[in-house]
């Protein structure tokens, strides 16, 4: 299992940390979890273009983890217009109730209705396990409360020869979170706030340190990074209640399990 972290930002995006997304490679499968502002670029400086991809999982809605989904799906259609005789993949995109009608709704709104009677990209709402040949992805409710509505936001677990990683999404320190996180090898994980400036939306990273402890988990990497931690010890914070390793995401870093 090879990740590839594409983008550690979130609605703050600089040349150093694009908006949240995430590369996972199975055997010969690519796998994009979310897909915020700047993952078609990142994808691009990787060598890799959107018909590369085998799934796309998405988390939740918000448009930090999702502003490059329909012009990744746009590439896609228009492949068909200007691809030549390439042969492509349209990946199967899973994500939380509503995900098709999430991307038909856009177009509309864009005015770009292109996937009203096209069915080449599938997609699919999660339920409890999904498996993909000898991948298993087990997604788990997580709570993320924004300007008082209630997103449908997941946590997703991704296992394959006993190894697993878990990607936490936002959300805030949970029962769904904790499961998810059970033993895993890596826990890559909202990193919002520190100790000091805990918010009612995202993990901190007390939250995160006793969820890793608690869980057991044998890595974390954190990501989804606002300004005002640039300089502050995140990895030093988590580790007063986690005694195992962290540490910080970048882009472009590959980890191994």
């Amino acid at each position: 299992m090879k990740i590839t972290i594409l983008g550690t930002g979130t609605f703050y995006i600089n040349k150093e940390r694009s908006g949240p997304s995430y590369l996972l490679e199975i055997d010969d499968k690519k796998i994009l979890i979310d897909c915020g502002p700047g993952t078609l670029m990142r994808l691009s400086e990787i060598g890799l273009e959107p018909g590369d991809l085998d799934y796309i999982f998405i988390t939740h809605f918000h448009a930090d983890h999702t502003a490059d989904l329909f012009p990744l799906q746009m590439n896609l259609r228009l492949y068909q217009f200007f691809g030549g005789d390439k042969k492509i993949k349209f990946p199967k995109i899973f994500g939380p109730t509503g995900i098709e009608k999430f991307t038909k709704k856009l177009s509309h709104i864009y005015e770009l209705p292109a996937f009203d009677n096209w069915s080449e990209i599938k997609y699919e709402k999660y339920k409890k396990k999904i498996i993909l040949d000898k991948i298993i992805v087990k997604p788990f409710k997580v709570e993320h409360v924004v300007f008082g509505l209630k997103a449908k936001a997941y946590a997703l677990r991704f296992e394959f020869n006993n190894k697993s990683i878990v990607f936490s999404g936002d959300c805030v320190k949970c029962d769904g979170l904790k499961k998810a996180a059970k033993n895993t090898n890596i826990f890559i994980c909202d990193a919002s706030y520190s100790k000091n400036k805990p918010g009612p939306a995202h993990l901190d990273t007390n939250d995160i340190g006793e969820i890793s402890q608690s869980s057991q988990v044998k890595k974390v990497v954190l990501s989804h990074f606002y300004p005002d931690t640039k300089n502050i010890d995140l990895i030093g914070e988590v580790k007063e209640k986690y005694n195992g390793e962290v540490i910080m995401g970048n882009d472009f870093m590959e980890l191994i399990i």
